[in-house]
């Protein structure tokens, strides 16, 4: 059975020009304009309530941990990538050559700023790393922890099963610390999270999709409701020392808020990216190296650049996909064509760990002849990893869904700081609306995906391809 998530009003305020109400009817609220807003300009530009960056993308991207913005060092982001044993000859025949080209381009030194109690998270400024402390980081870092403490135990089973556990966790932080300062106390706790159920919400058991190919049976809920109660038991021993009367708002009925907030996310979250600044930055040493062909110093830079672009896409072949941007997709969906299929995933991996290895080793080989044959061009033009992550964002959340929207959000700069943007002409009242799915898709996959929400779409669009659909069928059996 589909379980129809709930919500409700308050909540933090929407954006300038913006306001949120009652929407027609089965839909719950909406997120209605104030203002006229011409199709292709900005309508706001919105920060996150609680984001992170994906597990398995730190394999690849340092990333500021509040801001989720490309850390600024050269050498840093190139020791991420490279980080295994294997490419130490690539990392030290470059030698300072990744510190001189971020000077080269006018970014200035390296700028790496880390967690004070060592717990290993790194930032892009002092400021971020502060505001992240004060948000939530000071009851969540591990640093001056032993490793049979609660919140690393905690840590390591969401690692293992979702990254979400994590995001949870800065919630519940964050509610505290913003109890505290209230003035702390029981009923405190409550009214705030009250205040974050005015988003859509359902249990974490009836708001997750279950592995494709299998139903929400008797097994699927065990697993699930196991794997919430052993992490909010863990991550209520944590708390509780720092704030037993927050934390115990918090866990009053048990595991259920922690449920609800995970579900909440499954509802309301969006993917974040953030692209790489390292791709524009590389191409345009290498053009002002090909300036000076006749120096033989510019030579030899060109050819280590070009070395360390080979590499970057055998890497990328060779590991770029589901677990290093968190976007899992449908097997079905792949299935028929409806999206893009996904690269291999971590091939690497998978030799490494045995599973597969003559397939994986064959995978790896065949990435690496044909890396060896793209031009110097052809690998200026290759894409570097970027951002993954997942956010809410309270406005965002805000909107329904249509199969034509007439509003999309992008991530224009290197943060998750959102622009939404109109796409269509939208006057004073109209609500604003995203397209929660791959709006490419027909209209049987997007309505199957879309179940996930709670609801089946019967948008304009839904019942015009509908009404194609059927005269097309009707048609072959004629």
């Amino acid at each position: 059975m589909t379980v129809v998530p709930s919500g409700g009003p308050g909540g933090p305020p929407p954006p300038a020009g913006c306001e949120v109400r009652a929407a027609d009817p089965p839909k719950g609220f909406g997120l209605f304009a104030c203002a006229s807003c011409p199709a292709y300009t900005d309508m706001f530009t919105e920060e996150p309530l609680f984001a992170m960056q994906h597990s398995g993308n730190r394999r690849v991207v340092a990333a500021c941990a509040r801001c989720c913005g490309f850390v600024h060092s050269v050498p840093l982001q190139l020791e991420v990538i490279f980080g295994e044993s294997r490419f130490a000859p690539l990392l030290a025949a470059l030698g300072d050559l990744p510190a001189r080209w971020q000077e080269t381009a006018g970014e200035g030194s390296a700028v790496v700023v880390r967690c004070k109690q060592g717990c290993g998270e790194i930032y892009c400024s002092e400021a971020c790393r502060d505001l992240h402390f004060q948000h939530s980081h000071n009851l969540l870092c591990v640093g001056p922890l032993t490793e049979d403490h609660p919140l690393l135990r905690f840590k390591y089973h969401a690692l293992e099963h979702a990254d979400t556990l994590l995001l949870a966790a800065q919630v519940f932080a964050f509610l505290i610390n913003k109890a505290k300062a209230a003035g702390g106390g029981e009923q405190v706790m409550k009214g705030l999270m009250q205040e974050l159920l005015c988003f859509c919400h359902a249990p974490f058991r009836e708001a997750c999709r279950p592995p494709p190919g299998r139903s929400k049976d008797a097994e699927f809920y065990a697993h699930a409701d196991g794997l919430v109660q052993e992490a909010a038991a863990l991550l209520r021993a944590a708390l509780e020392p720092y704030a037993p009367v927050e934390v115990g708002a918090l866990f009053a009925a048990g595991p259920n808020f922690f449920a609800e907030v995970l579900g909440l996310f499954e509802y309301n979250n969006i993917d974040l990216e953030v692209n790489s600044p390292l791709g524009q930055l590389l191409e345009n040493r290498a053009k002002a190296l090909a300036q000076h062909i006749s120096n033989p110093q510019a030579v030899a830079e060109l050819k280590q650049l070009e070395a360390l672009l080979r590499e970057k896409e055998w890497v990328m072949r060779c590991i770029w996909g589901e677990e290093t941007t968190g976007i899992f997709g449908d097997e079905v969906d792949v299935a028929q064509g409806t999206v893009d299929a996904q690269p291999m995933d971590s091939v690497m991996q998978a030799a490494e760990q045995g599973n597969d290895a003559e397939v994986a080793s064959a995978a790896m080989a065949q990435a690496r002849a044909e890396v060896a044959q793209l031009s110097l061009e052809q690998l200026l033009q290759g894409p570097w990893p970027a951002m993954h992550g997942t956010a809410l964002f309270a406005s965002v959340a805000r909107m329904n869904h249509s199969c034509a929207p007439n509003m999309k959000v992008v991530f224009p700069g290197n943060s998750a700081r959102l622009t939404a943007t109109a796409v269509l002409n939208i006057s004073p009242g109209h609500e604003l609306c995203i397209c929660y799915v791959n709006q490419e898709a027909d209209v049987q996959t997007r309505r199957r995906r879309l179940l996930e929400y709670g609801f089946t779409c019967s948008c304009s669009r839904c019942l015009s391809e509908d009404s194609t659909t059927l005269r097309k069928a009707q048609k072959r059996l004629k």
